[in-house]
């Protein structure tokens, strides 16, 4: 007689590449006025829970911005669709140090189908009356979350554009990972368990907006003086 014991498994662990972070390495600007979208493309699995809360490492803003987190369906280039979570708004204050700056979802959270999606922080809805900022996110290597990636708009105060785009301003992409943290509840699997963690790497970019270059690309990078 063959035995089969099959392990409880998560249908998704929780994503989190904070610790992957090492505190120093970052994106920026982001903020208030142009540069007012930064989030991270992810890959939800089959059977996972709600949506509970996001975070990203933020930190080094010039000046006190107002932020909102957002979810939308993700179709490779563009969230797509109408919105699927927003937050409400909370300030980050201006500050030298980094903070993982949360949106919870109220109640039971919200349930992502299995699918892609964009996760982002945003100050689009929030620009009036704002003083002009900019905030550091933490970032990794693109190796550590290998369900998606870093993506951001020079949207300024228009969020119709994150579902319209246009050729002068797209979505935008850095081979790079934010330092961020999804928290979902999922269902039991009846499957082998197994684990696996990436290799942990990190690289240092400096994205900065420098008016209008070519075709409208406003996100410049460079690579972050050594210490």
């Amino acid at each position: 007689m063959l035995l089969f014991i099959a392990g409880s498994l998560m249908a998704q662990a929780p994503i989190n590449t904070v610790p992957n972070w090492n505190g120093i390495d970052f994106l920026t600007s982001f903020g208030v006025v142009n540069t007012a979208s930064y989030g991270e493309v992810i890959t939800v699995a089959a059977g996972t829970g709600p949506l509970s809360n996001f975070g990203f490492e933020i930190g080094w803003c010039t000046a006190a911005v107002t932020l909102r987190g957002e979810v939308y369906a993700w179709n490779g280039t563009q969230a797509t669709g109408t919105s699927l979570f927003e937050s409400g708004s909370q300030v980050v204050p201006a500050s030298s140090a980094f903070q993982l700056v949360t949106f919870n979802v109220p109640g039971s959270g919200v349930t992502l189908p299995a699918g892609t999606y964009i996760l982002f922080a945003t100050s689009s809805k929030d620009q009036t009356g704002a003083v002009p900022s900019a905030c550091y996110l933490g970032h990794v290597n693109d190796s550590v979350y290998p369900g998606g990636s870093f993506w951001y708009m020079n949207n300024g105060a228009d969020a119709t554009q994150w579902v319209t785009p246009t050729l002068l301003n797209p979505w935008l992409n850095i081979a790079t990972d934010l330092a961020f943290q999804v928290n979902m509840g999922a269902t039991p699997t009846p499957t082998p368990t197994t684990t696996g963690v990436p290799a942990a790497s990190t690289t240092s970019l400096l994205l900065g907006f420098a008016g209008v270059i070519g075709i409208g690309l406003l996100g410049l990078y460079r690579f972050r003086l050594a210490r």
